[in-house]
């Protein structure tokens, strides 16, 4: 009954619309470009049929070329999904099984001491493998220089302990993909580019889809990428990152229905394969996230939905959207950076789908009660607090401080972000997370839970610190890194210290934070001393420097 009555719903919206013939007006509003501007290619389907397909704006404004409906994309992380797939298909033809250790197909990747993260945990997001996304610019590379598989490899295996043990948590990273990709052209035999064409986008009919890896390669019909800088755009099409796993796959939105079109296919020829990917993953204590193997589940307008987005500071965001239940697909895709696109791609939604009034969830709120706590009791919790970051996430500082018998979080230029409610326990509301203090330990420190199933970030007490010049000085001297040979030289000047690297052609102020440490371009830069309290090394993130 609930089926028939939301079709219904589908089918008389959609009468409607075409009874007004304004349909494609509609969209239009919402994906309205100024002339010479980037631009959209959209897709809207019903199971294989195609319910709209319109591109606005220019995909190179150095030429003035319009998009058009065989314009490339880049659409970032969306590629993750072909790279599970190809693993899912190795897995079938009984060349891997996704339960055994990465390590078995990984050259030089660490034996973990918190343990061994299974193919199944780089797919579903659970290894606690770390970001390698923040160690580029460590090394001294930006945007524009050349960035290769075998380069990135050499930085995750590099790193040798986890963010935590695999399965405890969801977190999100580029590695596990990356990973995923050398094990798809070891136990493959080819190069993952060629196993891509070959074994996936082409039995898929995906004519104008290539995995991008060379720099010097013409691909046709290539959208280029931009950012808008208040009332300009300029290029920021990242040319040079030509690794695997994670992305760098251009398509279009026509290539994207054969795709979906073909996952529906698989479903139906390889139903293990599909209901592998398409299945939530758990966590160690019998969580669910909202992850699969490549595939991302949402909830919308109650309906259920799963696909993927990809948003890259290249200059690209795409978003691709299923609904089973109405058997609905949505795509879109733009060549120009934009971190709230979800509102435009879902007032395209709105058009297509009614809110399902018959499949109300009960969403799982937390349910706390304010409790009172003494005045001497709220201040065991005041103090600065410093969370350094895990992966590429930026630090972060904030005060804590007891205002009108309430906890206050201050910003370190004393503005207000909120206040603490007490729920008992060293527990607190942050708005609507969950904030838990440890004020036992010599150190104090509370953990903010974005979410429960993700790695929560940790705060801990600091004291904010200057330093004169002269104790400035003590900091000079030459770092060396000798896994990836890179150097940092940093020294003194106007009373000011500066990080020089790539032979001095990079300068950066670093600013005191606490006792040895320093925000280093929102990265923690920590000061190593030896028993005789003398400077032998820094660290950033986990890459070491000793100094020579």
């Amino acid at each position: 009954m609930i089926k028939k009555l939301t079709a219904f719903t589908f089918l008389t919206l959609l009468s409607t619309f075409g009874f007004c013939q304004n349909l494609d007006a509609e969209i239009d509003k919402i994906y309205q470009v100024e002339d010479n501007t980037p631009g959209f290619s959209i897709l809207v389907s019903k199971g294989e049929n195609t319910l709209v397909e319109k591109q606005y704006g220019i995909s190179n404004l150095d030429y003035d070329i319009p998009i058009t409906n065989k314009t490339v994309f880049d659409i970032g992380s969306i590629a993750k999904q072909f790279t599970a797939y190809a693993i899912l298909l190795l897995e079938e033809q009984g060349k891997l099984s996704i339960k055994e250790p990465a390590y078995k197909y990984i050259n030089n990747l660490p034996q973990y001491q918190k343990g061994n993260p299974t193919i199944e945990q780089l797919l579903n997001q659970t290894s606690g493998i770390k970001e390698v996304d923040g160690i580029a610019g460590i090394v001294d590379l930006g945007r524009n220089d050349l960035l290769t598989q075998s380069q990135m490899m050499n930085f995750i295996t590099k790193t040798t302990s986890l963010n935590f043990k695999p399965g405890e948590y969801f977190q999100y990273t580029n590695s596990n993909y990356i990973l995923l990709a050398d094990i798809v052209t070891k136990v493959s035999g080819k190069s993952f580019a060629n196993f891509m064409q070959e074994d996936v986008f082409e039995p898929f009919g995906m004519e104008n889809t290539i995995k991008k890896s060379s720099t010097y390669s013409i691909i046709k019909n290539r959208a280029i990428g931009y950012v808008k800088d208040e009332s300009s755009f300029y290029k920021t099409h990242l040319h040079a990152f030509i690794y695997n796993g994670d992305g760098q796959v251009l398509t279009t939105a026509k290539d994207m229905l054969k795709w979906h079109i073909g996952l529906q296919n698989v479903k139906k020829l390889s139903p293990e394969l599909y209901n592998k990917m398409h299945t939530k993953a758990k966590l160690n204590n019998g969580n669910t996230i909202n992850f699969g193997l490549g595939v991302e589940f949402e909830t919308y307008n109650n309906y259920q939905a799963f696909g993927f987005d990809g948003m890259i500071l290249g200059g690209f965001v795409s978003k691709y959207l299923y609904f089973p239940e109405l058997d609905m697909m949505f795509f879109t895709t733009q060549n120009t950076f934009d971190s709230d696109f979800e509102d435009q791609f879902f007032k395209l939604v709105n058009l297509y789908i009614p809110k399902n009034n018959f499949n109300n969830e009960t969403k799982n709120s937390r349910k706390v009660k304010k409790v009172k706590l003494s005045k001497k009791n709220l201040k065991l919790y005041e103090g600065s607090y410093l969370f350094t970051g895990s992966d590429v996430e930026t630090i972060k500082t904030n005060t804590i401080q007891l205002k009108n018998n309430e906890l206050t979080v201050l910003t370190i230029d004393g503005e207000e972000i909120t206040r603490l409610q007490p729920i008992g326990n060293n527990q607190f509301m942050f708005n609507d997370k969950l904030v838990v203090f440890d004020i036992e330990s010599n150190k104090k420190s509370y953990r903010y839970y974005d979410s429960e199933n993700q790695l929560p970030w940790l705060f801990k007490e600091y004291n904010p610190t200057t330093y004169n010049e002269k104790q400035l000085k003590e900091f000079e001297g030459q770092y060396f890194n000798a896994d990836f040979q890179i150097s940092k030289k940093i020294k003194l000047i106007d009373g000011k210290l500066f990080v020089f690297s790539r032979n001095g052609a990079w300068k950066n102020e670093i600013i005191p934070l606490d006792k040895d440490a320093f925000d280093y371009s929102s990265d923690l830069i920590t000061f190593l001393r030896d028993n005789n309290n003398s400077i032998v090394g820094l660290k950033i993130i986990d890459v070491l420097f000793k100094k020579i």
